[in-house]
């Protein structure tokens, strides 16, 4: 009896917070002149989307583990903490998905990234509301073994929706190449490659400046700014991988490079800042650039702030 209170109090609770967020949702359309003091929710919950994803990632693979543990020792016990931690799934994916949409709408990543990430987010919580459905018309007809092969489908199919939103959120947090930046080399020299195969080639001449750039330069960026300010994640609007966009302003509206003048540089500006500065770069808690690193940056300015081309880069690496 306990167990089947518990299991009606998720459900209800499960309701509720959607009917929260249909209520939320109508009041962010509201003119502001009509909310003029109200908290601003949105930037104060957003960040505790990083928290929350955990929890039905958590639940769902207890879920699952306790189904494989059901089909060899079927127990009416197992089942109704199945079906409760199922319920805790969809309620922490529902609070989750709602968390990472209001994160969504502050920007700063790649359009594209974001976009497979939402889809595959908010595919989460619907399928487990299936698998939970499936779950009771299984359990309710248990000589009918074909509904309960239907619903450890849908729920294995749940386990992969994590699995594949968790790789695209890990993408957009950390960089494309987390996964495989410390993988054994010929898995990551496996990877270059097709990449290197997919590119338009072109006999771009090297010169000092690009070496420079390739061998000292373009490093750096990639260990200590890329993650923040490259092809997924672009925070303040401002990204470093591509020349045309290094070279201009991002949010701050201060030009980041200015090549031949590093002081008046924005980014030469970020980087010499005191490490317990607000505004320094990289930001605190990440690890910052030793005076070596900003000197490689400080020279690279100077003299003239030039990138290369993949192929520059790819020649570079071959005549080294």
């Amino acid at each position: 009896m306990r167990r089947r209170k518990a299991i009606e109090t998720v459900r209800i609770g499960t309701l509720a917070f959607l009917v929260m967020i249909a209520a939320g949702s109508a009041l962010a359309g509201a003119a502001p002149a009509v909310m003029p003091r109200l908290f601003q929710w949105r930037p104060f919950l957003a960040p505790f989307h990083s928290v929350m994803l955990h929890f039905p990632i958590g639940f769902l693979t207890m879920a699952g583990i306790l189904e494989v543990y059901y089909a060899f020792r079927p127990n009416g016990e197992v089942r109704r903490v199945t079906v409760l931690v199922l319920w805790l799934g969809l309620l922490t994916g529902v609070i989750s998905a709602t968390f990472g949409l209001m994160r969504a709408g502050g920007g700063g990543y790649d359009v594209q990234a974001m976009e497979l990430h939402r889809i595959y987010g908010i595919a989460v919580p619907l399928v487990t509301a299936a698998t939970l459905v499936l779950q009771w018309i299984a359990y309710r007809d248990a000589a009918g073994r074909g509904w309960m092969h239907v619903y450890r489908c849908v729920l294995l199919g749940t386990l992969a929706l994590v699995v594949v939103a968790g790789h695209y959120g890990g993408n957009l947090t950390h960089g494309s190449k987390y996964l495989v930046e410390n993988a054994p080399e010929f898995v990551r020299e496996l990877l270059e490659n097709d990449a290197a195969s997919s590119s338009v080639t072109n006999s771009a001449p090297i010169n000092e400046r690009q070496r420079y750039y390739v061998e000292k330069v373009q490093p750096l960026l990639e260990a200590k700014c890329y993650k923040c300010h490259g092809p997924d994640k672009q925070k303040g609007g401002y990204r470093l991988d591509k020349p045309e966009l290094a070279l201009k302003a991002g949010e701050s509206d201060h030009v980041a490079i200015k090549p031949g003048d590093p002081m008046g540089s924005n980014l030469a500006r970020l980087i010499l800042l005191p490490a317990e500065h607000d505004d320094v770069m990289p930001p605190a808690g990440k690890q910052g650039l030793t005076l070596e690193e900003i000197m490689t940056l400080l020279d690279w300015i100077r003299n003239g702030a030039v990138f290369a081309s993949n192929e520059t880069n790819r020649n570079a690496a071959a005549g080294h």
